[in-house]
C-alpha cells in the first residue's frame, strides 16, 4: 500500500506534539515519579543531589528521601512516606541553623516532611555565615519560602497530586520562621505551630549580652549552689499558688518573688546572695530597656536551679565566656552587627550601632502583629511556650499574643485564628519538671478542617517516664488560664486540675 507523505508527516507531528504536551503537563493522578527519578535533576531552580528509598525501621515507615540545594548554599530535605496521609509538614530549624532537623515524628504519622539548613552549613552556634548577605537573607526570612515550592513540586511528582494541607511546626528559631511565614508569606501554610518562638531574635541576643556584661563584673555571678538556693526559695514562695506544691510553678502571674530576700545578712555562703549577686538576679529577671525601648522582658526566677535554665545559659562553670547565652550574643555582635570577627562583645555598646541593629531587626525579627492576610487565607496559629524556659522567656510570647489580640480588634476576633498555650514547668522546646508532650498537630488539623479550636478540644499534656509511659499529665490551658489543682484527686492526673483565671 502506498503511503501518503503529508498524512504520515502530520501524524508524526501530532504524536510529537502529544509527547511534548505530556512531558510539560503536571503529573496526573496516575502519573508518579519513583524515588530514583529525582536523582541528579533540577527542579524549580533547585539541584536535587540525591534520592533514595529508605526501608522501614523501628517506628519509621518506608519513605523516599530527596535532598537538594538552592543557590548559594541552601540545603534541604524532603521525606516522602510510601503510605502518605495526603498532608505535608515543614519542620522549622533552630539556633543559628546550619543543620537539618529531619522530622521523624512527622513521617512516622504519614506526613510528607520538609526541612532545610536555613541557607548554610555549620554549627548551630556559628553566626559567621551572616557576613554573606545572601546567606543572611536566607536565614533571616527567605529559606522556608524558597524551599517550599521545590518541596511541593517533588510531592506533586511523586504522588501525582498536591498535598491537601501544608502545615508548619517549629521551636525557638524554628518558631520564628513560622511567624515570619505567617507575617510575610501568609499563603504558604494553612496553619502554623510556633513553640517558644524567638521572634525578637536580634533583641534577644542583645539582651543576652546585657546579662553577660552584668555577670562579668567582679563578684556578680552566683555559684551553682547559690542558684540552687535561689530556685528552692522561689518554689517555696510560689509553687503552691496553683493549688499544689509539686515542683511546678503553674501560676507565674501570682509569683512576685524578690531575690533580695536571699541577701546575706552575715557571712557569705551557698544559701544566700551578696548584694552584687542580688543585683545580677534582678537584672536577669527584669526588662532590659535601652533608651526608652524594651529589648527584653526578663526571665522568671523559678528556673534558677534548673540545669537547662539560668545555670547553663547565664552562669555555666562561673566563666561568662562558657555560657551559652554569651556565646550566642557574641556571634550576633561579631558577625551580624559589627562584622568584625575579633570584636570584644563584653565591650559592646548597642547605642553606637543603632542603624545596623535597626536594619537587622527589620530583616530577622518577626514583630508584625498584622496577620489579616494570614487570617483571610484561613490560616490558624497556635503558640506554646514553656514556663521554665531559660533561653527564651515566656513573657515575650505572652506579650506578642496580647499584641496580636489588640491588632485583631479584640479577643473575639483573635480567637478565630490564634490561640496561645503556656506550658508550666517545661524547658526550652521540651523537658523540665512539667509535662511537655501534646499533639498540637492534630489540634491544628481539627481547627482548620473541622472548625474546632484547640481550647475547646480539652487537650492534655503528658510527661513520659524513661519507658515512654506517662507519669504526669495536666490540662493544656489557653492563656491567661493555668491548671489549678482541684484540692482532691490524683495529683499526677489532668482530671484533678481545672483551667483557671490567674
Amino acid at each position: 500500500m502506498r503511503k501518503i507523505p503529508h498524512l504520515t508527516h502530520a501524524l508524526a507531528l501530532l504524536l510529537l506534539s502529544e509527547a511534548a504536551c505530556t512531558h510539560m503537563r503536571p503529573p496526573s493522578e496516575s502519573q508518579h515519579t519513583p524515588c530514583e527519578g529525582f536523582r541528579a535533576r533540577t527542579l524549580e531552580g533547585a539541584t536535587l543531589t540525591s534520592a533514595r528509598l529508605v526501608a522501614a525501621a523501628g517506628a519509621l515507615p518506608e519513605y523516599c528521601e530527596v535532598k537538594g540545594q538552592l543557590p548559594p548554599s541552601l540545603s534541604f530535605e524532603v521525606r516522602l512516606p510510601t503510605a502518605w496521609n495526603g498532608r505535608t509538614v515543614y519542620n522549622g530549624g533552630g539556633a543559628y541553623d546550619g543543620f537539618i532537623i529531619p522530622g521523624d515524628e512527622f513521617i512516622a504519622r504519614g506526613y510528607a516532611s520538609v526541612a532545610s539548613d536555613g541557607g548554610h552549613a555549620g554549627s548551630p552556634m556559628d553566626g559567621s555565615f551572616a557576613m554573606d548577605p545572601a546567606k543572611l537573607d536566607d536565614f533571616a526570612f527567605l529559606s522556608v519560602h524558597r524551599v517550599l515550592p521545590v518541596a511541593r513540586a517533588v510531592i506533586r511528582e511523586h504522588y501525582g497530586r498536591d498535598a491537601t494541607r501544608t502545615w508548619f511546626e517549629g521551636c525557638s528559631n524554628g518558631g520564628r520562621e513560622g511567624l515570619i511565614s505567617a507575617q510575610r508569606w501568609p499563603e504558604d501554610f494553612d496553619g502554623v505551630i510556633a513553640h517558644a518562638p524567638g521572634y525578637n531574635f536580634v533583641e534577644l541576643m542583645l539582651t543576652f549580652n546585657h546579662h553577660a556584661q552584668r555577670l562579668a563584673q567582679p563578684g556578680a555571678m552566683p555559684s551553682r549552689a547559690q542558684l540552687a538556693s535561689l530556685g528552692r526559695a522561689v518554689l517555696a514562695a510560689c509553687d503552691a499558688k496553683d493549688g499544689l506544691a509539686d515542683g511546678v510553678i503553674s501560676n507565674p502571674t501570682a509569683c512576685t518573688f524578690d531575690p533580695a530576700v536571699l541577701q546575706c545578712q552575715g557571712a557569705v555562703g551557698d544559701d544566700c546572695l551578696t548584694p552584687a549577686q542580688v543585683a545580677s538576679a534582678r537584672t536577669l529577671a527584669s526588662p532590659y530597656v535601652l533608651e526608652g525601648k524594651t529589648l527584653g522582658l526578663g526571665w522568671p526566677v523559678g528556673d534558677a536551679e534548673d540545669p537547662g535554665g539560668w545555670a547553663a545559659w547565664r552562669t555555666e562553670d562561673g566563666k561568662i565566656e562558657s555560657t551559652a547565652g554569651f556565646r550566642f550574643s557574641q556571634e550576633m555582635i561579631r558577625y551580624f552587627i559589627t562584622q568584625d570577627p575579633a570584636y570584644d562583645a563584653l565591650a559592646f555598646n548597642p547605642s553606637e550601632w543603632h542603624a545596623r541593629i535597626d536594619a537587622l531587626t527589620a530583616r530577622i525579627s518577626a514583630h508584625d502583629t498584622d496577620l489579616s492576610r494570614f487570617r483571610a487565607h484561613g490560616g490558624k496559629l497556635i503558640l506554646r511556650h514553656g514556663g521554665a524556659d531559660g533561653i527564651l522567656t515566656q513573657r515575650a510570647t505572652a506579650a506578642y499574643y496580647e499584641a496580636l489580640v489588640r491588632a485583631a480588634g479584640g479577643q473575639e476576633a483573635a480567637d478565630t485564628f490564634v490561640e496561645y498555650f503556656p506550658a508550666p514547668g517545661v524547658q526550652h522546646c521540651g523537658g523540665g519538671a512539667g509535662p511537655s508532650q501534646v499533639d498540637l498537630l492534630s489540634a491544628l488539623e481539627d481547627w482548620v478542617e473541622r472548625g474546632v479550636p484547640p481550647s475547646q478540644a480539652r487537650l492534655v499534656a503528658h510527661k513520659p517516664s524513661a519507658t515512654g509511659q506517662p507519669v504526669l499529665s495536666r490540662p493544656v490551658c489557653k492563656y491567661p488560664r493555668y491548671p489549678r489543682y482541684n484540692g482532691s484527686g490524683d495529683e499526677a492526673r489532668a482530671e484533678s486540675f481545672t483551667c483557671s483565671e490567674p
